[in-house]
C-alpha cells in the first residue's frame, strides 16, 4: 500500500481535477483530438518541417514526448499558407497483426462508448460535422514514412466527415493555397 502525504495527495487530486476539466470540455464533440482542435491555426515548432501530401496539405509529424494518450507519433495536416488544421492523427505500432488489432478495437470501443451519440460504420464514429476512424495498417513494401521498426501501426484520425460544409470549405482552403489564388468580395 502506497501513503501519500498531504501535499502528495494535492497533487494528484489537482491533476485529476484539471485532466476531467479538460476532457470535459476539449473532446471529439468540440472537434478537439490529442491536444488540437480541426479549424484552428497550427502553431508549427521550431525545427519541425512539414511534408507534402498528395492532396496539398502539408503533414507535421510530431513527437509527442510523454503525451497522455502515450501515442508513439501524431500527425497534423494542415493547409500549406494559413496553417488551418483539418486532421489530426495518432499512431500506435505494433509487433504483431493480432496485438494491433487487439488495441484498435479496445480504442473503439471506448469512443463508441464516449460517444454514444456519434453514428457508427465500420471502424468509423460521425457526428454532423466530425469523423473517428480507426485503422489497423501494415507497413507496406515501399512507404515515405514509418517512423518505426514494428510492422503494424494503427491509426485514430480526427477529420470533418466527409460531404459536410466544413470539410469542403478546408479543402477550398488548401485548393485556393495551392494555386495561389485569392478570394474575391463576390466569392
Amino acid at each position: 500500500m502506497i501513503r501519500l502525504n498531504f501535499a502528495g495527495r494535492g497533487k494528484i487530486i489537482g491533476a485529476l481535477l484539471i485532466l476531467c476539466s479538460t476532457l470535459a470540455f476539449a473532446d471529439a464533440n468540440d472537434g478537439y483530438y490529442l491536444g488540437y482542435r480541426l479549424g484552428d491555426k497550427f502553431a508549427i515548432p521550431k525545427g519541425i518541417a512539414g511534408r507534402d501530401h498528395i492532396m496539398g496539405a502539408q503533414i507535421f509529424d510530431l513527437d509527442p514526448g510523454s503525451h497522455p494518450h502515450h501515442v508513439d507519433t501524431i500527425s497534423i495536416f494542415a493547409s500549406p499558407t494559413s496553417s488551418i488544421i483539418g486532421s489530426v492523427f495518432g499512431e500506435w505500432y505494433f509487433a504483431s497483426h493480432r496485438a494491433a488489432e487487439q488495441f484498435a478495437n479496445r480504442y473503439l470501443a471506448q469512443l463508441e462508448t464516449r460517444y454514444g451519440d456519434w453514428n457508427r460504420s465500420g471502424r468509423s464514429l460521425t457526428n454532423d460535422e466530425y469523423q473517428l476512424w480507426v485503422e489497423v495498417e501494415r507497413k507496406p513494401p515501399v512507404v515515405d514514412h514509418w517512423p518505426s521498426r514494428k510492422e503494424f501501426r494503427v491509426g485514430i484520425g480526427l477529420i470533418y466527415a466527409p460531404d459536410t460544409l466544413a470539410r469542403n470549405e478546408w479543402m477550398a482552403i488548401i485548393y485556393m493555397e495551392v494555386n495561389n489564388l485569392a478570394l474575391t468580395a463576390k466569392q
